[in-house]
């Protein structure tokens, strides 16, 4: 006997060519009427239409193996051809997607308002808070995260009970493999289920984001981003509140976001270029795996504590108070790793300008502090910087964006300079300090500004 719905359904609409008043004859013919609409009702359920369009709740797989779900537009004479008119009738129907997480037993898939019908896209959590061992999760944790624990159980706390508050970016790196980086992303998507996704460089770069866009956590797994404009995208993702969703041969719906980054590199020293003033990235090197710290079957161990984990932090007590739209005082995740990466990912320019300041700062008569003006810079580094067009504006941007310092009303102002010349009672060549009368509005540059970005 074939069941194929479908199949079902044609023959029966063959069958019946009756009036719907003399329909049905009989109870054989009730019977098969009832049963077909059984069939509708439950085929009706894979479908929505979000004002006049129609979409199939589908799910894919992404190289992870994860099954997300997501909504494919579909065409009405499809439905029609598969199942007939008569399905329209029990497909939902709802004036728009909407994004409201929700980790609360108290979570609803539909939202009303004013008598309208809303489709949420955020996804009910799997698990429940039930009180219970977390033994292995807190080793697992406290491993990658060291001396900020504290910090990533509040972070943690956060993410679960107050999913629209922006936090940092939570950067993993390690050149060593297998040390934990992949799995607290899959731990991650194991708490939050669907609402969580691990993508690739690729499919993050993509302009197509609704893989993404209605989730609460974003991670990227083996990053590297030597692009300014995807940094400049994780920037943005980070302290946004909305966000365009693109997906291919769909026009774009402007919807809440409140996704959380996480990135994991083998590149310790320069996965991501850092500015000096770049406070949205919680670097932390995960250390190396001992035979103290293995933990056999570890992510089906992690899996069983979800509910006792939930349960500590709905108990637990936030340790840092808000302090900034992330949250946290940007201090408090500042690591030895992201200082190592700002250094490394200096331009050239901000390298040479750095090394010319340190020789200037040599020289006692210079006190602690000079003023300078891009103009002045550009001639003393043009000779090891010949290659370089536009060094005055490119300096300006060093100094006033990046660096953030104030200029100064045109005035008068000394410029130091370094001179080699021969000196008869050395015998030798030295350097030493002249300065110059110049007119401009300056930077002032201390002592103690250069000698905290070296």
């Amino acid at each position: 006997m074939n069941n194929d719905p479908n199949l079902m359904i044609r023959k029966n609409q063959s069958h019946r060519k009756q009036k719907p008043e003399e329909f049905p004859a009989n109870t054989a013919d009730a019977e098969l009427e009832a049963g077909m609409k059984s069939i509708l009702v439950r085929e009706a359920e894979k479908y929505i239409r979000v004002t006049t369009d129609y979409y199939r709740l589908s799910h894919i797989l992404n190289a992870h193996k994860q099954s997300t779900p997501v909504q494919q537009l579909w065409k009405k004479g499809a439905i029609t051809g598969d199942y007939g008119k008569t399905i329209f009738r029990y497909i939902k129907k709802y004036v728009a997607f909407v994004n409201i997480p929700d980790n609360s037993e108290s979570y609803l898939k539909e939202h009303h308002h004013n008598g309208d019908a809303y489709f949420n896209l955020y996804e009910q959590m799997k698990y429940v808070p039930a009180p219970g061992d977390v033994t292995i999760t807190m080793k697992f944790l406290s491993r990658i995260f060291q001396d900020k624990i504290e910090l990533v159980m509040d972070y943690l706390k956060i993410l679960y009970e107050n999913p629209t508050q922006n936090l940092p970016v939570i950067c993993l790196v390690s050149k060593i493999q297998e040390t934990g980086k992949s799995t607290y992303m899959l731990w991650l998507c194991s708490i939050f289920g669907r609402n969580a996704i691990i993508l690739g460089n690729e499919e993050f770069s993509t302009n197509f984001n609704s893989l993404y866009a209605s989730k609460l956590i974003v991670c990227i797994d083996e990053s590297f981003i030597d692009k300014t404009i995807i940094k400049e995208k994780i920037k943005r993702l980070t302290t946004s509140d909305s966000i365009n969703m693109e997906a291919k041969g769909r026009d774009s719906i402007r919807m809440d976001f409140f996704g959380k980054l996480v990135l994991s590199s083998n590149t310790e020293d320069n996965f991501i270029k850092m500015d000096d003033n770049d406070n949205r990235f919680f670097v932390v090197k995960v250390p190396e795996l001992t035979r103290q710290d293995f933990i056999p079957d570890l992510m089906d161990r992690l899996v069983e504590e979800i509910p006792a984990f939930l349960y500590l932090l709905k108990t637990r007590q936030m340790v840092y108070p808000r302090k900034s739209r992330l949250w946290f005082d940007p201090k408090v995740y500042e690591t030895d790793a992201l200082a190592l990466i700002k250094v490394n990912t200096r331009s050239i320019i901000q390298k040479e300008l750095l090394r010319w300041f340190g020789d200037i700062f040599a020289f006692d008569e210079v006190g602690d502090q000079i003023h300078v003006t891009p103009v002045r810079l550009a001639q003393e580094l043009e000779k090891t910087l010949k290659q370089v067009t536009g060094l005055p504006s490119q300096i300006s941007h060093i100094l006033k964006e990046e660096w953030m310092l104030p200029q100064a009303k045109n005035s008068k102002f000394d410029f130091p300079s370094m001179i080699d010349e021969y000196s008869d009672s050395e015998r030798m060549m030295v350097s030493r300090i002249s300065f110059t009368k110049n007119t401009g509005t300056y930077y002032t540059i201390t002592r103690e500004f250069i000698d905290s970005k070296n």
